[in-house]
């Protein structure tokens, strides 16, 4: 199944794709009017749709069908993360992410951190095409960078909140979450985080844990924590 991108999609209404959504409509896939073809609007709801017109830079097709809507009332997970200087690994997390099931991913800014600032327009892209690629309805939200002293004392409402720190005394995050409820997890940059900044979190009611005896490459512990995440609200 090929989805395609209507942010403004509403049953019984129509629905002008952009340039880029429509292009792949008209020129590889090369449709035509009266075609059928499934659009999302990236908050949870999948349409079934038909072409009513198809232009030089856009298609507009006819609502005719919800199809599913994603559960509202899963947990919701929270990556806190920050990038490193390569921003390709990062942009890979972001898609691996999004694939397995993330709802929302904040880049945090480090005392250790070696990339500053990030494209938040080019993050969206790609958030947007994992969702096509596995399926998903609802695009994680891709917040602004922010500095781990801003965020920690930020409200996450009902969240658990854990920071993953290398530490022997740490208990296994696998050990700790056990589904059900949000969660948000920080993950450092390749030089960790330093005590001061582990401190900080603890006083913001932050849990310290545990990703396994092996030193991960940041990307990966995030792949990690939002499988750990998904496995136990699978159970």
């Amino acid at each position: 199944m090929n989805i395609f991108y209507c942010p403004l999609a509403i049953l019984n209404e129509y629905c002008v794709l952009d340039e880029t959504e429509s292009r792949h409509i008209a020129n590889v896939m090369r449709k035509r009017d009266g075609e059928e073809l499934f659009v999302f609007d990236g908050k949870g709801n999948l349409f079934d749709a038909r072409i009513q017109s198809i232009g030089k830079k856009e298609v507009t097709v006819h609502v005719v069908r919800l199809m599913q809507i994603e559960d509202a009332t899963l947990p919701r997970l929270h990556i806190a993360i920050a990038p490193p200087k390569n921003i390709e690994r990062f942009e890979w997390f972001a898609e691996k992410v999004t694939e397995i099931g993330v709802a929302e991913i904040t880049p945090l800014l480090c005392k250790h951190s070696e990339r500053k600032e990030l494209r938040i327009d080019r993050m969206e892209k790609i958030l947007l095409g994992a969702c096509k690629q596995s399926l998903k309805l609802s695009i994680p939200k891709m917040n602004p960078m922010i500095k781990l002293e801003d965020f920690v004392t930020k409200n996450q409402d009902k969240a658990l909140k854990y920071i993953a720190y290398c530490d022997e005394k740490s208990t296994h995050l696998k050990n700790t979450y056990k589904g059900n409820f949000d969660a948000v997890i920080m993950i450092g940059p390749e030089g960790d985080f330093t005590k001061e900044e582990v401190l900080l979190a603890d006083k913001n009611e932050y849990q310290t844990v545990s990703l396994g005896k092996s030193r991960l490459r940041l990307e990966t512990a995030g792949i990690f924590a939002a499988t750990v995440f998904n496995l136990a609200n699978e159970q």
